[in-house]
């Protein structure tokens, strides 16, 4: 009898203890893969901030290198302080179309000043792509971000 009842009482302890170790594990492996999908979705959304704010920047610098020409290097410093953030956490294609971004940038207020009439005259002629700095680097992220989401 005394044994019969020890091995009751020693195999309801062993199912209360595998079953208690199976609900940690499912429970840590869900936190763990929670966590991974977290981690994920933040550098997803740092990418795309820093990736925001340099086309907004290169943006107007752009603009800016068509009507005017550079006489002190100060606006490009912050263009280059972002991309060196973006060198930090991107695939290498999107830095490299960020640095021909930024060497295109600085070529063109190496150009002569456009007027307004010449800048009507490009986009009448549909060729206002030729004027645009950021269509590789806009064109790498995009391919960068969608490949992050799957």
């Amino acid at each position: 009898m005394l044994d019969t009842t020890l091995i009751t009482a020693t195999a309801a302890g062993i199912g209360s203890l595998l079953g208690a170790t199976a609900s940690i594990t499912t429970t840590w492996i869900t936190h763990r893969n929670q966590s991974k999908r977290a981690s994920a979705e933040w550098r997803r959304h740092e990418r795309e901030a820093l990736y925001k704010e340099f086309i907004t920047e290169a943006s107007c610098l752009a603009i800016d290198a068509l009507l005017h020409s550079m006489e002190r290097p100060d606006p490009i410093i912050k263009l280059y302080g972002v991309m060196s953030r973006i060198r930090l956490v991107s695939e290498e294609e999107v830095v490299r179309h960020g640095e021909a971004c930024c060497r295109r940038i600085i070529e063109m207020y190496g150009q002569p000043n456009l007027t307004t009439d010449d800048l009507r005259q490009v986009v009448a002629a549909d060729r206002a792509s030729e004027l645009d700095p950021l269509k590789a680097f806009s064109n790498a992220c995009r391919s960068e971000l969608l490949a992050f989401e799957r």
